[in-house]
Order: structure tokens, then C-alpha cells, then sequence
């Protein structure tokens, strides 16, 4: 799914995907089926999820702007450097903090059971409409990940005191350098990706969880207690 949408930079057709043995999380039909679950698609019997995207464009004075389209997230971090980042966080224009931090990860719902989640940042439904602002390491006790709505701009700035450049990615390619002074301004794309569900996008979504992650899964439940005990 994540190839699909780097073809498609605006619409972008209705994506049935098949699980051929890997961890799987966004490709709920099993191959072997194939033609049954194709054949049913095409007769209609489907429903489909809008998986948001996000746009980040890359703001440099040394060099012009370049957009990319992300279905999962977007990363600054320190790339080599053995020095944390010192990033200028902004929303809506508005400075937020400077985030002293290994990174920063700025994902869609879908995006956030991937890297985000490894952060420590929260499972949101893939339709909620919200963009996470997930923090790596950060050198604070007290910054927590952030959830805005999907209408924010985001701006994350490398500031020009800090001690190294930063290191941009788009879904884990395109990585480039942030220089001082550089930054990142993220937003919601026009252009989500339109999947196809094996039941509906709840059901897929806790099916995923729970096949890929064993979500909320323990070797035995509490007894319940057979004695009364009298105070």
C-alpha cells in the first residue's frame, strides 16, 4: 500500500491488498483467496476506509522547496550526529516549544501503529481525522505526545543554535539533510488513499491489531471467586 501511494501524488484508485506471509497489519484478505475476494470486490460487496496522507515540503533557502506524500509518517532526527536535536516546533504559526530530542515523528492514524507507536505514542483509529506529533527521546520528563486535529500546519525548524543538522524522512526513504535555520512544514493532503475492507475498517483495524501484535492477549484470564466471604 505504501508503494501504491507514492505513485499516486493525487487521486488514487480503490487498493485491495493481500497478506503473502509478512507481519501484514494493512493487508487483510489471505492470498490464497484471491479470486474469491476479487470477485466479490467487483460485484460490490465491499466497503472502503480513506487513509489520510500527509504533505511535508522540505523549506530551504539553499535549495528549492520539494513536496512528498507520506501514509505513515514523516522523521526528523539527528541522523550520525552524537548530539540530541534542538527543533522549533510551531502550529498554525504559532511557536508550541523546542524540542530537545533525538527526533520528532509527525504520522497519520495509519501510520500510527508503525513508528510512532514504538515511541510511545498512541493507537488511533484510521478514521479519526488527527495527525500525532510523537516525540524520540525526548530530554524532558514532561513532553508527551501531542494529537492535533488534521486541519493544524505543522513547522518543525531546526534552530540555529543547535549543536548539529537534522536528517528528514518520508516513510523511511528520501531522507535528507536539514541544515540550521532549515525546517519541515507538514499538513494534511488533499489526496487520501481509498482501501478496500475484508469486513469494515473497525473490524480490520482490531483484526490487525490482534493478529500482527497480540493486542491486549495473556496465557489466562482472573478466576472468578466461587466463595462468598462473609465481612
Amino acid at each position: 500500500i505504501m508503494h501504491v501511494s507514492t505513485l499516486f501524488r493525487t487521486a488514487c484508485p480503490p487498493v485491495i491488498s493481500f497478506n503473502l506471509g509478512s507481519l501484514g497489519f494493512l493487508t487483510p484478505f489471505d492470498f490464497e483467496e484471491f479470486e474469491t475476494e476479487i470477485e466479490s470486490v467487483l460485484e460490490g460487496n465491499c466497503l472502503m476506509s480513506l487513509r489520510m496522507r500527509l504533505s511535508g515540503k522540505v523549506l530551504s533557502e539553499s535549495r528549492p522547496s520539494r513536496e512528498f506524500l507520506v501514509l505513515n509518517e514523516l522523521v526528523v532526527d539527528r541522523g550520525s550526529s552524537p548530539y540530541l536535536s534542538n527543533l522549533d516546533c510551531f502550529c498554525d504559526d504559532k511557536f508550541i516549544t523546542t524540542v530537545q530530542a533525538d527526533g520528532i515523528i509527525m504520522s497519520t492514524p495509519t501510520g500510527s501503529t508503525a513508528y510512532s507507536m514504538s515511541a510511545g505514542g498512541s493507537m488511533v483509529h484510521p478514521s479519526v481525522p488527527a495527525i500525532l506529533f510523537t516525540p524520540i527521546c525526548p530530554h524532558s520528563l514532561s513532553f508527551r505526545p501531542i494529537v492535533f486535529p488534521d486541519s493544524a500546519k505543522l513547522r518543525v525548524d531546526v534552530s540555529p543554535d543547535s549543536r548539529a543538522h537534522a536528517w528528514v524522512s518520508f516513510d523511511g526513504k528520501f531522507r535528507q539533510q536539514l541544515k540550521r535555520g532549515d525546517g519541515l512544514l507538514v499538513q494534511m493532503s488533499l489526496f487520501p488513499v481509498p482501501t478496500v475492507n475484508k469486513t469494515d475498517h473497525t473490524g480490520d483495524w482490531f483484526g490487525s491489531l490482534s493478529r500482527a501484535f497480540n493486542f491486549n492477549t495473556r496465557g489466562a484470564t482472573q478466576k472468578r471467586l466461587r466463595k462468598k466471604w462473609k465481612p
